[in-house]
């Protein structure tokens, strides 16, 4: 039998992640938002940034909302605060639909798709197929 050079597979170290408290991170950001007062234009937008990020991996998950928010009001930029936004946003959608709060599903899913949710494409599609 031909064994065509097989290699032999490393195992993968595991690298050590660091574990952050979540009272660190929440410290962290109560301190960005003091030096918030001083900063304007783009220092500001990645301040609040910065504080969105923070908050979202102490699993605040209101609060982070509320600053990625402020930062899209100043920038509407889309990039990592958009995404991230988008992403806080279908976990408290998820979280309300779990608590079957039908009301806040709709509001967390006005804010995704702003205030119309667009219709899915195979009705768009079967409408285009009856009109002609």
């Amino acid at each position: 039998m031909f064994f065509f050079g097989k290699k032999k597979k490393e195992k993968k170290q595991e690298q050590a992640v660091p574990v952050v408290n979540k009272e660190e991170l929440i410290a962290k950001a109560s301190e960005k938002v003091t030096e918030l007062e001083s900063k304007t234009g783009d220092e500001r937008v990645s301040l609040l940034n910065e504080i969105g990020s923070l908050y979202t991996q102490a699993e605040e998950t209101d609060l982070a909302i509320q600053y990625y928010e402020e930062s899209l009001e100043l920038c509407k930029q889309h990039g990592k605060a958009s995404t991230d936004l988008m992403k806080l946003y279908n976990k408290k959608r998820q979280e309300a639909a779990e608590a079957k709060d039908d009301e806040k599903v709709k509001e967390y899913m006005d804010n995704i798709y702003g205030e119309e949710i667009p219709p899915c494409k195979h009705i768009i599609h079967s409408q285009r197929i009856r009109q002609n």
